[in-house]
């Protein structure tokens, strides 16, 4: 797997990660802030095991899996589903293009299912790091620790190939719908980075 940038990207303090998951949580939190920031499309990741699938928007096609930029921030945001056989080069592709950038932070963006979702008005958001002022971060952002349980999929390989290779991160988990897509969900997930990256983006029309 390669990376291909439009736009050179020197650094970046914050990297955001966001693909089709749980709820769709991380993908339409991330797709939200970066029309919401005007972000500028500055690259894309590319295999040749990827789906044979081009996205349009716009009238214009698109690789379903690009990176974006502005300012301190960049986004790596995927339209479709990681096939799990790709996870671990996929995982270790965004980890070292993270490293690359010096990235202080990067940030795992997604859902955590829970059964009684449509009695929550507003879900809550669970942050989990291995880092212990990376934790300190996340509590006094006013954002619960996720204390017990199990992380799969790209993002807990994400992880654990920042362990190794000592890139910064979080993941940021928001209470969610298991098999519908959630923008009440993805709303408290941006609430949480307006409090943790100093941003200020309205989520009403989510």
């Amino acid at each position: 797997m390669s990376f291909i940038e439009s736009i050179p990207i020197k650094r970046c303090r914050y990297c955001l990660l966001g693909v089709p998951d749980v709820g769709l949580v991380g993908s339409i939190a991330l797709s939200y802030l970066i029309n919401e920031e005007k972000m500028v499309e500055a690259g894309y990741f590319e295999s040749d095991f990827f789906p044979p699938v081009i996205v349009v928007h716009k009238g214009l096609p698109k690789p379903p899996f690009r990176i974006y930029h502005k300012g301190e921030i960049a986004a790596i945001f995927s339209e479709i589903p990681i096939d799990p056989r790709l996870i671990p080069y996929t995982a270790r592709s965004i980890v070292d293009w993270a490293k690359s950038k010096n990235v202080d932070l990067l940030i795992s963006l997604s859902g955590i299912a829970v059964q009684n979702r449509l009695e929550i008005e507003v879900p809550e958001v669970y942050g989990v790091s291995s880092s212990k002022p990376i934790r300190s971060l996340i509590k006094d952002a006013g954002i619960k620790l996720f204390e017990e349980g199990f992380l799969a999929g790209l993002h807990a390989d994400v992880m654990r190939d920042c362990l190794k290779k000592k890139v910064p991160n979080m993941i940021l988990l928001a209470q969610s719908h298991l098999r519908y897509p959630d923008p009440g969900a993805a709303a408290s997930l941006i609430s949480s980075l307006n409090i943790l990256l100093g941003l200020d983006v309205d989520t009403k029309t989510l």
